[in-house]
């Protein structure tokens, strides 16, 4: 009797495994932009301490927080995919009988990981620095939000590197998305642009995303406007994502 030498094509879930582990050693191996988008909320953490006082902790806590987001989601994310597109990466993978969701999902896993670590590293500056504590659950709750918020980020960078074929005018784009999220947010957060950026400001991404996390440090909080921000987040992430990856090339050609 012959013996069949041909190999059985492995389950999506297993070539899924394979992907993360590949996709997270690729990670390690970055890690000093890892450190390096960590590092942003960390520095909001210890300069803003003096601002504890006047908007409270959870505030404080929840703007820095936000404001290492669009680092991950926005910067980090949309410079792999448009880095490894260059490089072909893309065009092996579709090459392979992989589903492209497998593709995409273990990418945007492996960052959303990055940014539950950049949260517990932000809250643990925040506990040694500012004395900022935080009980389990509102430490559960604040990871749900800052993945969430987080998403809408992810969705942003895919969105960005859909229109964008190389990797400078992605790293230029990014740049100049990131400026006037992270820090014009930040301070329009608190008010030193005036009434009306302040209320703008309140419902872009970063607004919307530091509104679920004030509230995930305060239950007490929790009312319609939070409920609202966790709607228009998650909107913001379907919008971008839908058009990112409906217009996504898998290679430069």
């Amino acid at each position: 009797m012959e013996q069949s030498f041909i190999k059985p094509i492995p389950s999506t879930w297993q070539v899924l495994r394979t992907l993360l582990r590949a996709d997270s050693r690729v990670q390690w191996r970055q890690r000093r932009a890892l450190v390096m988008s960590a590092l942003v909320p960390i520095i909001f953490v210890i300069s803003w301490r003096p601002l504890i006082p006047e908007i409270g902790a959870a505030s404080v806590l929840s703007i820095c927080i936000a404001i290492g987001l669009p680092a991950v989601g926005l910067m980090g994310y949309s410079q792999t995919l448009a880095r490894d597109r260059e490089r072909g990466v893309f065009q092996r993978l579709r090459a392979a009988p992989i589903a492209t969701w497998a593709i995409m999902s273990s990418r945007i896993i492996v960052q959303l990981g990055v940014i539950a670590f950049m949260t517990l590293v932000t809250c643990a500056v925040a506990y040694e620095v500012d004395k900022i504590t935080i009980a389990p659950l509102n430490l559960i709750a604040l990871l749900i939000g800052s993945i969430v918020g987080g998403l809408s980020f992810i969705a942003l960078g895919q969105f960005v590197v859909a229109f964008m074929r190389s990797t400078e005018a992605v790293s230029s784009a990014t740049r100049l998305i990131y400026f006037p999220i992270a820090i014009v947010g930040a301070l329009g957060q608190i008010g030193l642009f005036g009434a009306l950026v302040q209320k703008i400001v309140t419902y872009s991404p970063l607004g919307t995303t530091k509104t679920m996390l004030a509230a995930a440090m305060n239950f007490s909080t929790m009312d319609s406007h939070v409920l609202l921000a966790f709607v228009i987040t998650l909107a913001y992430g379907i919008v971008f994502a839908a058009i990112g990856i409906r217009n996504f090339h898998w290679s430069v050609q």
